[in-house]
C-alpha cells in the first residue's frame, strides 16, 4: 500500500547513490564450481581423439571426500577429491580401476589442486606434475550440447609442449576442456550433467 513502510523496506535512492544499502555479496568458494555430491553425473562429448568423449559419476561421498569414476570408453579411472573452503585438491588417482572399490579411505597419492582460493583472474599454482595452472578469466561464456553458460571460470593449465584450458561453471561444474598442442587440439564439452542433492 502506498504510504506504508516495514522495517525491510529498502529505502529511496538519492541522486548520488550513497544512501543505496550494499547488497551481500556471497563469497564463492571452489568446491562451488566443483560439486561432488553422490549421484552427480556428467557426460562430454569429445572431438580430435576417440577416448575425448567420456562419462563421470560420483560414487562415493563422506565428509568432505568425494570418489569418481571416469569411463572414456578406453578404460575406467577413479580420483577421490577433497573440498575445502580454500581449495579443491584431488588427493587419490587410480587410471585404471574396473571394481567400484571405495577408496575413500585410502593412503593419499596425488595432490593435484584442482582450483583453489582467491577465485578472480591472477591466481596461479604449480601442480604436482609441474604445470603452471592459472585462473585467467571469471566471466567466461560457453556454448555446449547442455546449454549456454556465463560467468565461468577459465583456467590455463601451461605443460612444456602443450596447454589445456579448463572451463567451469558454478553449480554445474567442468563444462569444457580443451587440449591443445601445435596443430593437436581436442576438446571435451559437457553434452548433459545432473547433480544429486
Amino acid at each position: 500500500m502506498a504510504g506504508c513502510s516495514g522495517p525491510f523496506d529498502t529505502p529511496p535512492q538519492t541522486a548520488g547513490g550513497k544512501d543505496k544499502p550494499k547488497q551481500q555479496e556471497t563469497v564463492k568458494k571452489p568446491g562451488d564450481y566443483f560439486p561432488l555430491t553422490r549421484g552427480s553425473t556428467w557426460n562430454y562429448l569429445g572431438k580430435g581423439n576417440e577416448y575425448a568423449s567420456f562419462s563421470r559419476e560420483v560414487t562415493y561421498e563422506k565428509g568432505n571426500l568425494s570418489q569418481t569414476r571416469t569411463e572414456n570408453g578406453g578404460t575406467v579411472g577413479t580420483a577421490v577429491f577433497e573440498t575445502t573452503d580454500l581449495a579443491v585438491t584431488r588427493v587419490f588417482f587410480r587410471g585404471e580401476e574396473y571394481d567400484g572399490k571405495d577408496y575413500l579411505d585410502a593412503t593419499p597419492n596425488d595432490n593435484t589442486i584442482i582450483l583453489k582460493e582467491p577465485l578472480e583472474a591472477g591466481t596461479s599454482w604449480v601442480d604436482r606434475s609441474g604445470a603452471q595452472r592459472e585462473i585467467v578469466d571469471v566471466k567466461a561464456s560457453v556454448s555446449t550440447p547442455a546449454g549456454n553458460f556465463k560467468n565461468c571460470l577459465r583456467v590455463k593449465i601451461s605443460n612444456e609442449h602443450s596447454t589445456i584450458y579448463e572451463y567451469y561453471k558454478e553449480g554445474v561444474g567442468m563444462i569444457k576442456n580443451e587440449f591443445i598442442s601445435g596443430d593437436n587440439r581436442v576438446t571435451s564439452t559437457l553434452e548433459k550433467y545432473s547433480i544429486g542433492k
